[in-house]
């Protein structure tokens, strides 16, 4: 942001539409090289195959992209593609799982199967969900009976109240809760939108705050090259110590010299 006021001194990331296309094709795209959240070969190949449009979208790729969830990703990306296959198991889940293509991705939509299909309290509902967050297996196992108990008494078959507690156990190995993934998905969607409208002031910041981290700095140094955005060598008139917008490239901060502490 201090990068891009040099020329409009009021820019407020804040501010920034979060309906603009061109960010969610970059981000569709893969080329999220410095964008939070969004950098890993794996990440990257489902955005392509997902081609986010919202930030409902991104909040779901987000916490779909971990242990647990991840096992989802084909199901779901094949019921996103043919909404027409999704089969729920009773139809009380349908508005549950609908925005997700059928699966659990979020501890609260787990929260809310315990709530509609068991008839558990919020404060019941809750236990089950820190038990999934705090990685204990042997907490959720004892909810096994209360909450097929509670299904039965809904008009829920017993196996199939037995089956999506399965889900439901398998999903506990690595839950993300989705007020946490909508903030992170939020400083994903800014970051990609400062990569897209604001390249050069963005690989400024980025690059200068990788100094002394050699492996990061070669990579975004190669974004560059591939952007055509020339690399000004450090010098000793211009430099500053982090890396600088100049008109003809980015100049090389002082810092990120080696041996010049």
């Amino acid at each position: 942001e201090k990068q891009i006021r040099r020329t409009e001194p009021d820019f407020d990331i804040k501010k920034v539409p979060q309906d603009d296309e061109e960010t969610y094709a970059l981000i569709s795209s893969g080329h999220t090289d410095g964008v939070f959240q969004l950098e890993s070969g794996g990440m990257r190949r489902l955005l392509s195959q997902m081609q986010p449009r919202n930030l409902e979208d991104i909040i779901i790729a987000i916490s779909l992209y971990r242990p647990g969830p991840m096992e989802s990703i084909p199901a779901f990306l094949e019921n996103r593609a043919h909404p027409e296959k999704v089969r729920y198991s009773c139809p009380q889940l349908k508005s549950i799982l609908e925005n997700t293509a059928g699966c659990i991705v979020y501890q609260e939509q787990v929260m809310m199967i315990c709530r509609v299909l068991a008839g558990y309290s919020f404060g019941r509902a809750d236990i089950v969900r820190r038990a999934m967050a705090k990685k204990k297996p042997e907490v959720m196992e004892k909810e096994r009976a209360t909450f097929v108990e509670g299904a039965v008494k809904n008009n829920v078959d017993r196996q199939v109240a037995e089956e999506i507690f399965d889900d439901m156990m398998s999903f506990a190995s690595y839950a993300f809760n989705k007020s946490h993934a909508a903030a992170y998905s939020l400083l994903a969607y800014r970051t990609a939108y400062l990569r897209c409208h604001y390249y050069k002031e963005y690989m400024v910041a980025l690059l200068t705050s990788v100094i002394g981290w050699g492996g990061k700095t070669a990579e975004y140094i190669g974004d560059l090259a591939q952007h055509g955005l020339k690399l000004l060598p450090p010098h000793v008139n211009y430099s500053e110590t982090g890396f600088l917008c100049e008109k003809d490239g980015i100049r090389f901060g002082m810092l990120a010299i080696r041996n010049v502490g």
